[in-house]
């Protein structure tokens, strides 16, 4: 028997399911690149592995292993199904990593952010199911480090990118991303959102301010997805505001 939605479900679902497509890349990225980047995950992935296996679990060896299935799934991997498991994977370090320390902001935003990425994968059927569980951590993950910047630019994302009957709001969105950027600038994702709310409340000037940071950046967090996505994103739109 197939259970009854109400007719707005699959619009709920979309919506939700745009909002994780444009706000999950928010995790911590390799802050320096080996030469064969990011092949090199899976030596690190192994070594980590043997080190739980011979030394024990510890909650730094969970969260590294959660930021590692996220840069695996994120950078090296292309088939989906492939891409799917290593969130669960990093999901589930990320979890364990709370079992031990429910305090730990770092813990509840990498789950938050292994666990949205996961289910934008499996579609619209699960993706507004997961919204309120990714909302909870993020939440916790500020309450417990006000300065946690890239919780900050993950909430940001979720206020600006979703509608405003399930929970969007622009100015909570401002509000959010400019703690991130506060916080530490580097996190370019958080000028790019930002800049892209600007340009839609038609604050041209201000925008720009935040496409010139993304360009200008030195030693960005994120200098994989930075080149390949988000410095290509600042410049056309960039190129887009200075051409109207």
């Amino acid at each position: 028997m197939i259970a009854w939605r109400p007719s707005g479900y699959r619009l709920v679902a979309v919506l939700v399911l745009a909002c994780l497509l444009l706000i999950a890349p928010v995790r911590a990225e390799h802050e320096s690149l080996p030469p064969d980047y990011p092949n090199s995950l899976e030596r690190e992935l192994a070594a980590l592995q043997a080190k739980i296996a011979t030394e024990g679990v510890r909650l730094e060896r969970l969260i590294a292993g959660a930021d590692l299935y996220l840069d695996i799934a994120d950078d090296l991997f292309g088939d989906d199904v492939q891409k799917r498991l290593a969130y669960e994977a990093a999901a589930e370090m990320a979890r364990r990593a709370l079992q031990l320390e429910e305090r730990n902001a770092q813990a509840h935003f990498l789950y938050a952010a292994a666990r949205g990425s996961a289910e934008r994968l499996k579609g619209i059927a699960n993706a507004g199911l997961v919204l309120g569980e990714i909302k909870e951590h993020v939440r916790r993950a500020i309450e417990l480090d006000p300065g946690h910047a890239q919780a900050l630019q993950m909430m940001g994302g979720l206020y600006a990118e979703l509608p405003w009957l399930l929970g969007g709001s622009e100015k909570e969105a401002e509000s959010y991303l400019r703690r991130a950027i506060a916080a530490d600038g580097r996190y370019t994702n958080a000028h790019l959102i930002l800049a892209r709310l600007l340009i839609k409340q038609g604050r041209s000037g201000e925008a720009r301010a935040h496409l010139d940071a993304v360009l200008q950046v030195e030693h960005p967090h994120y200098p994989y997805a930075w080149k390949r996505r988000f410095r290509p994103e600042a410049e056309r739109l960039l190129k887009a505001l200075l051409s109207s």
